[in-house]
């Protein structure tokens, strides 16, 4: 019998890193904070703040000072930001001489104001213009900004330059004290403490399932639902249909409806969590293998506790008994007790045994056909934890606890483990374009989604050494010259800062910066006009009630030094605490934070909040005005954009996915001509069709000369981190203030079809992941042929928004009642087989139903307007 997977790499300090790391986080931590990220940022920015502070009180310099050494720790911990300590201490070091020469020039030229301004819009377009070599990059672009402007807005005297460079010192040296010393967190105690999160998440979301099983005995069955919701919020398990006011039902029916809102929203919880660990997974164990091991337990467990939701959740499926929620129940113990951290007590042995029988058809053979189905979800929870505790090596030692049947299936994972090690170590001896990685794409700046540019900053960063990466195409290229989004931003910026200058010091030539700074911000972490507007008025709404609470702080502090010192870490932390989810929020705490610091400074008075306000109004209006003139991105088109990377990500996970299923090896392709992304096939049955004019056939993945082996749980993280920028990119459309209600609503409805599309997509990988070596399913003929009318029809939406004019006479093909009767209705083959078809079916009735919104015709329809009757809704736009 194989002991664990990690003998592979033979016993010694590789397996006990692997379970060591699995044994460190004991208790339950909050869902809220995912691995305690925020909480860890506030902390160690208040600590370097405070303690820099006390040192610079000791050493006895003026209050001018300490506040710049003070604001110069706040800045240097805020703008590293890389994974790796060793990164860390680079940036860090690489950022004090800069600090120090745009703070001494910025002192030295604050007389000379024409000067002073000329170098500042310098400043700026550098700082800018340097997010395109990665986190490093925008770190020490960040810092020369923001010491620059705290020169200009702490007006210290020239004589007293030596006592600011040792204010940078301290603050410097203080900041590392905090980060490699006091609170030191590692990339593995990161991981760590995600796993925990995650676990939390997961056991909230098993909660909330035994609730809804509870409502549903209590309250009836529904008579309606449009299934679970992941990512956002849209129906996965039903037919897509727009978003929703919740169905009246009376008050039977609230009790349900309440559970089945939590219930959606902890399914979308745990996929943020699944997301925020494998973006840190490669960093953050012993080895690759590990993190590809990892990786893929995690996708699978998060596949599977959405199919479970997606089953309790479908109205059209038979009502379930008792005997669900008793088992859901010990699910949500089992998760409880540190079922994924730990080895698994005793008491639970017989309980995981229970929930994997549920795996067999033997086991199910008998019970009521409304348990059936729920009951196999629970067990392929239950064995995908199995599998990431292998994966981790924190499974030896459990099998004198298992049942005959449960130490074959751990036997069977740490053969699968050996096996795709094996197969890893043969890929990565063939060279670095066949290594099966955790790599992103090759884009290294800043994007309006910036969890997605941290992945990729993190691996250029690391050595300082380029990475190996595939030969770019045309389509693929990062675009050149002013079309270079760090290039294009600078120059807006730049040009917005220009504004601001001026318009600020016409209104007050001492607090000019104010717009500045407010020019600055409105550009960090967007990309159009539109998310621009958002970000500037949430920004000038946080600093108007910021300037309420802040000017009743001050006349309840005034004259207490220490109070008001407290006060402002208190302000920090809540403002860093908070910057991830709220900009409003951030604004408020850092104005009244403001409010506090003119005290310390005797310089307060109730005319410097309403320049306050004045100034932040100036600085998004410049903003704004540069973003509209200046090499405008028009929000229209950039989520065009976005949404052709969705589609085009979709294609590729789906197109992977079935060629793994149909039997081929990952990543092998035929020899199509260069361009053509669906152009080889696998043929199915002979002359098998399903009425659409789609020969029953599989698509494959990318072909040509420079086709490359794909990772699959890659391209479907890259599929979620896509739909994340362009969820983000539509919100000004889908802003409570915005006028274009018309636009909105089709907005929300692309974005649901979207996040429905993109869980089946995970569905489709997580099933082609886990077949291994000579492993296939041969699905029915239909659902062949369904898979390559889907990548058919998605190469035409894709189109469609890329050539509008050209491709409006291209209409999709429509689908084929009869795989919903001969496939869905009637699996004649396994349960995996069918849930295949069923993902399959699903995506083919999205993807016509974005037929409508896109502007795009279905064949044999009337119009775009067929698109509601492939879906059974009217769309939403």
């Amino acid at each position: 019998m194989i002991s664990s997977a990690a003998d592979a790499d033979g016993p010694g300090p590789r397996r006990d890193a692997r379970r060591a790391l699995s044994r460190r986080v004991r208790l339950p931590l909050p869902a809220s904070d995912p691995g305690l990220l925020r909480l860890t940022a506030a902390l160690r920015t208040v600590l370097s703040v405070g303690l820099t502070l006390a040192v610079l009180a000791l050493l006895g310099v003026p209050l001018r000072i300490q506040v710049t050494g003070a604001m110069a720790a706040l800045i240097s911990t805020i703008a590293v930001s890389e994974t790796r300590l060793r990164d860390q201490a680079v940036t860090l070091a690489l950022g004090l001489p800069v600090a120090g020469a745009t703070v001494a020039a910025g002192t030295a030229l604050a007389p000379h104001r024409i000067a002073a301004d000329t170098v500042f819009v310098l400043v700026i377009f550098g700082a800018v213009y340097v997010r395109r070599f990665g986190l490093r990059g925008k770190a020490l672009g960040m810092i020369a900004f923001q010491m620059f402007f705290i020169a200009q807005f702490v007006q210290v005297e020239t004589a007293r330059l030596a006592q600011v460079g040792l204010a940078l010192l301290v603050a410097f040296g203080c900041g590392a004290l905090v980060r490699f010393g006091l609170l030191r967190v590692t990339p593995e105690q990161t991981l760590d403490l995600l796993m925990g999160s995650f676990r939390t998440r997961l056991r909230q979301a098993v909660g909330a399932m035994a609730a809804l099983a509870e409502a549903a005995e209590r309250d009836g069955p529904a008579g309606e639902s449009n299934g679970p919701a992941v990512s956002g919020g849209s129906a996965v398990s039903g037919k897509p249909s727009a978003p929703a006011a919740p169905a009246g039902g009376g008050p039977d029916g609230t009790g349900r409806e309440r559970a089945e809102r939590r219930l959606r929203q902890r399914i979308v919880r745990l996929h943020e969590g699944a997301l925020m660990i494998q973006d840190r997974l490669e960093d953050s164990t012993p080895d690759a293998s590990t993190a590809e091991a990892v990786q893929r337990r995690i996708a699978g467990m998060e596949v599977t506790a959405e199919r479970l939701a997606a089953v309790l959740l479908d109205g059209e499926r038979p009502p379930h008994t008792p005997l669900v929620t008793v088992r859901l129940r010990e699910l949500y113990e089992a998760v409880g007790r540190d079922w994924l951290q730990k080895r698994t007590p005793v008491g639970l042995a017989h309980v995981r045994d229970r929930l994997l029988g549920y795996r067999e058809n033997e086991n199910l053979t008998g019970l009521p056909a409304g348990d059936q189905e729920a009951l196999r979800a629970m067990g392929e929870l239950a064995f995908s934890v199995l599998g990431l505790r292998v994966a981790l090596g924190a499974a030896d030692g459990d099998d004198e606890n298992d049942s005959p049947r449960t130490r074959q299936y751990r036997e069977e994972l740490e053969t699968e483990e050996l096996s795709r090690r094996a197969e890893s170590g043969l890929r990565a001896e063939r060279g670095p374009r066949a290594e099966s990685s955790l790599r992103g794409r090759p884009d290294a700046e800043e994007t309006p989604e910036e969890r997605g540019a941290s992945g990729v900053a993190r691996r250029r960063d690391g050595d300082g050494g380029a990475e190996s990466e595939p030969p770019e195409d045309e389509e693929t290229a990062e675009p050149g010259g002013l079309r270079r989004p760090s290039t294009r931003t600078a120059f807006q910026v730049t040009v917005g800062s220009a504004m601001a200058i001026v318009g600020g010091e016409l209104l007050s030539p001492q607090r000019w910066y104010w717009a500045v700074l407010t020019c600055w911000v409105v550009f960090l972490g967007t990309a159009s006009t539109g998310e621009i507007l958002v970000k500037g008025y949430r920004r000038l709404a946080g600093t108007a009630v910021g300037v309420v609470a802040g000017a009743g702080l001050t006349g309840l502090v005034a004259g207490h030094t220490g109070v008001s010192f407290a006060l402002i870490l208190f302000c920090v932390f809540a403002a860093f605490y908070f910057a991830p989810v709220s900009h409003t929020l951030t604004s408020f705490f850092m104005t009244a934070m403001l409010g506090l610091l003119f005290t310390l400074l005797n310089t307060f008075s109730r005319d410097i909040f309403v320049l306050r306000v004045e100034e932040t109004a100036i600085g998004v209006v410049c903003g704004l005005t540069a973003a509209l003139l200046v090499l405008p991105i028009r929000t229209a088109e950039h989520t065009d954009e976005l949404l052709r990377t969705v589609l085009e990500r979709l294609s590729d996970v789906t197109q992977e996915a079935v060629r793994r299923l149909s039997g081929e090896r990952p990543g092998v392709s035929g020899g199509a001509p260069p361009g053509a992304r669906d152009a080889t096939v696998v043929p199915a049955a002979p002359g098998a069709g399903d009425g659409s004019g789609v020969p029953a056939s599989v698509p494959s993945g990318p072909s040509g000369p420079s086709a490359h082996p794909v990772d699959l749980l890659e391209a479907a993280r890259e599929l979620d981190d896509a739909l994340d920028g362009l969820r983000s990119a539509v919100q000004p459309l889908t802003h409570p203030v915005s006028p274009l209600r018309s636009r909105s609503q089709t907005a929300r409805y692309v974005v649901a079809l979207l996040d429905s599309a993109a869980y089946h997509a995970r569905g489709l990988a997580a099933v082609a992941e886990q077949l291994t070596g000579d492993s296939r399913i041969t699905p029915d003929p239909r659902v062949a042929a369904a898979a390559g009318r889907l990548t058919r029809n998605l190469r035409t939406l894709t189109r469609s928004l890329e050539e509008p004019e050209e491709q409006r006479d291209e209409a999709l093909l429509p689908g084929s009642d009869t795989l919903t009767i001969a496939v869905i209705d009637h699996p004649s083959r396994s349960p995996v087989g069918s849930r295949v078809a069923r993902h399959i079916h699903r995506l083919d009735e999205i993807v016509i139903g974005l037929a409508e919104p896109l502007g795009v015709r279905v064949e044999g329809a009337r119009g775009a307007g067929g698109a509601a009757g492939a879906t059974g809704e009217a769309a939403a736009g």
